[in-house]
């Protein structure tokens, strides 16, 4: 391994020995050398390998019990492999389960002196950090008082604080931020952001799939202890979304060519782009209704995939009943997605007040969006969509990523992700007058 990879996981597998019974475990030990078997085998991880390079951050996304929390043990040193090796340089610290590394008995200061021992830091030298990580929790006269009194909210905060000041070269995050406030949160994320600037790896295990796509800059997924897929985080991520909604609604998978790329979609000479033939996009739905093309286009420059910001622009979805639908709460939306995951703008007919009647099954809809292009120079993708919003979750007859790739330019410079019409005016006050 050379100085850049900070971590580097090769064929990591580790399995547990399961007993019916509790007497079965002295049985095993006693008649196990005659032949005699009482337990079965269950595999946490099958094989799982990867490397991480200094400042690299790396999101792990799957199920309940796929495995994302014993890799994070075994990179943190807390469990051995059965098979495979770990290795990691430098200094690691570990947010895993809730309170781990706390003495409950100790306060919340002498627990900061307690982390700082266990990982080699003189005494002296944590003293120094002590008030920052005090100032960075936030939890008040709560740290001279025994954690075992602490909410999960102050665990995390003080666990967090007191992980991240004393500057880890391996930093690894377990589902720890999902108990804190959005407040907590985003100063968590600034944080996490300075420190990879530094030159800090991060392991990120979360169900937060945003998180991975805005974050990462590889992403794991996991299922049922075995590497399902590793690559970009948005195909990854992209993959593991349209998974979940395949499984829950026992449909078959619809897919097509994975992942997100910069190349401009072939649109035909009226701009509209035939899903059937399109080989980079993505899509899953039940299909009760579904999305036949699409079209982005700027004034009269259809067919081009190149936009200037300020154009006007105007996107089409051209849908078709496939079964009869009765319900009213069916919506139409779009969203356009920049090459780091982030939905910059996002529209549904449904949220402007726009109801449908029923549809009868072979009947077909133009949808039109008209809008100002306020889009900062970059690679975008755009999303369309079809959802049923009878439930608080909606339910998607038709999900289609990466329907059209374009790119937008711009001769001005735009520092923000959109820079939308801003009227400014500046009013010269007389010495002495009030606005």
């Amino acid at each position: 391994m050379n100085d850049s990879k900070i971590v580097s996981a090769q064929g990591i597998s580790k399995f547990y020995l399961l007993y019916n019974q509790p007497q079965d475990r002295l049985k095993q030990s006693i008649f196990g050398r005659f032949g005699k078997n009482y337990a079965r085998t269950f595999w946490a991880l099958r094989d799982v390998s990867f490397e991480l390079q200094r400042g690299e951050v790396l999101g792990l996304i799957g199920r309940n019990g796929s495995g994302k929390s014993t890799i994070l043990q075994i990179v943190a040193g807390t469990l051995q492999p059965t098979y495979g090796s770990m290795d990691v340089k430098g200094r690691i610290t570990a947010l895993l389960e809730l309170g781990a590394g706390f003495n409950p008995e100790f306060t919340g200061r002498e627990n900061i002196f307690l982390n700082g021992a266990t990982l080699g830091i003189p005494e002296k030298k944590m003293r120094n950090l002590a008030e920052e990580i005090i100032d960075f929790a936030q939890i008040g006269d709560f740290i001279d008082q025994p954690v075992k009194i602490y909410s999960s909210g102050m665990y995390v905060r003080l666990a967090f604080s007191i992980a991240t000041v004393v500057d880890p070269d391996v930093l690894i995050i377990d589902e720890a931020l999902a108990v804190g406030d959005i407040g907590f949160v985003m100063k968590c994320m600034n944080r996490l952001k300075k420190m990879r600037e530094r030159g800090a790896t991060i392991l990120l295990a979360t169900h937060d799939v945003q998180t991975v796509r805005s974050f990462c800059d590889k992403a794991i997924w996991l299922h049922q202890g075995e590497m399902a897929l590793a690559g970009a985080p948005l195909e990854v991520t992209s993959r593991y979304m349209e998974f979940l909604f395949n499984e829950q609604t026992n449909t078959a998978a619809v897919v097509t060519k994975p992942g997100y790329t910069s190349e401009i979609s072939a649109a035909g000479a009226d701009g509209w782009i035939e899903f059937e033939r399109q080989l980079n996009l993505i899509r899953w739905g039940s299909q009760e209704i579904k999305i036949e093309a699409g079209s982005l286009v700027c004034g009269e420059a259809a067919g081009n995939s190149v936009f200037e910001y300020g154009q006007e622009m105007v996107l089409q979805m051209r849908i078709k009943a496939l079964r009869d639908v009765p319900s009213e709460t069916v919506g139409f939306g779009f969203a356009f997605r920049n090459s780091k995951g982030l939905d910059i703008i996002t529209s549904t007919t449904y949220d402007q007040g726009t109801r449908i009647p029923p549809l009868r099954a072979g009947q077909s809809l133009l949808i039109r969006f008209r809008l100002k292009n306020i889009l900062a120079p970059g690679d975008y993708a755009l999303i369309l969509n079809v959802e049923n919003r009878d439930e608080a979750s909606p339910h998607y007859y038709d999900f289609v990523e990466n329907g059209v790739l374009f790119k937008v330019i711009a001769s001005t410079l735009i520092h923000s992700l959109v820079l939308p019409d801003i009227e400014q005016k500046l009013i010269l006050l007389d010495e002495g007058s009030q606005p």
